[in-house]
């Protein structure tokens, strides 16, 4: 733990002042022993550690860490008791997210506030249940289903932050979604991991991977080729796109993906953002024209016609 906490610290330090990087002073044992007491939960130790020993709000993902006085958020469909667990697991895919009834969305039981997303978003540390300690992404008010970040536990993922902002990563608004590590670990876990959930946080982590190497977009579409999960290959796709021109004249292999929704969606990506707008290479716009005349769902021979009708494309 000693290590990890000095470790932080440094890369902490090594942030440009530009990051402004700044956290709270710490929480006494006193104070973070007389929430828990209040609350009768023992926090996460890396948590712990992290308030006590580095610091307590402030720098952050989004809008920084929140303090103590805002980890339980008066809003009330943030969350229930935090001593009641939090119902789900880390690598589960979750597909509801409701009452009994199916009619409004429960609160968010054994969790505190961590970070503000904005609006309704919000990071929550679990501190009770079978995901203790880990990070979880919700929607309050919503049907927008919960997801756990990757890391193992909270430290992980602060330092996780740190890394991605002093490799420079290319935009840290998917930073949820991502997992760490390098490529070859990246790539590993795409092709090879038993969970979903890893699979798609490796894929969006190349969304925004700082200087991939050539190979990567073959990598991608190979990875394309064998994913099961609908889902995985949507993010493969953005992962694609994410690679410019040499990862975009590799669409197509999609369109011949079994989900129309995939479909529709490598048809979309495979329009290029320039300074005149959407355009599409000709190329990709011959491989559309042609697919239309075999396409046989309405939404999508609707998506490509529109690709198709744009003006000066």
């Amino acid at each position: 733990m000693d290590d990890r906490i000095a470790r932080i610290q440094a890369k902490l330090a090594a942030l440009p002042s530009t990051e402004k990087a700044v956290l709270n002073p710490v929480l006494t044992e006193q104070q973070v022993s007389g929430f828990e007491d209040l609350h009768g939960i023992r926090l996460p130790e890396e948590f712990r550690q992290f308030v006590t020993r580095i610091g307590h709000g402030g720098y952050g993902p989004t809008y920084g860490l929140l303090s103590m006085d805002r980890w339980m958020p008066p809003r009330k469909e943030v969350h229930g008791k935090l001593a009641e667990p939090f119902p789900f697991a880390p690598d589960e895919y979750v597909s509801t997210w409701s009452s009994d009834e199916g009619g409004q969305m429960l609160p968010f039981p054994g969790t505190i506030a961590v970070v503000w997303g904005g609006c309704s978003q919000y990071t929550l540390l679990v501190v009770t249940g079978p995901g203790c300690g880990r990070l979880v992404e919700v929607v309050t008010d919503s049907d927008v289903v919960p997801h756990f970040h990757t890391d193992a536990d909270f430290l992980a993922w602060y330092e996780r932050w740190l890394d991605f902002t002093l490799a420079g990563h290319r935009d840290l608004t998917w930073f949820s979604h991502q997992m760490a590590g390098d490529e070859p670990e990246l790539v590993d876990t795409l092709v090879n991991s038993a969970f979903a959930t890893r699979r798609n946080a490796a894929a969006y982590t190349f969304i925004t991977y700082p200087g991939p190497r050539a190979s990567l977009p073959d990598v991608l579409v190979q990875a394309l080729s064998t994913e099961p999960h609908p889902l995985v290959r949507k993010t493969i796709l953005r992962a694609l796109q994410a690679q410019g021109k040499q990862g975009r004249d590799l669409l197509p292999a999609a369109l011949a993906d079994p989900v129309p929704d995939v479909r529709c969606l490598a048809a979309i990506l495979m329009a290029a953002n320039t300074r005149q707008g959407m355009r599409l290479s000709p190329g990709l716009r011959r491989t559309l024209a042609d697919h239309l005349r075999v396409e046989d769902d309405r939404s999508v021979r609707d998506t490509i016609q529109r690709l198709l009708d744009w003006p000066h494309r």
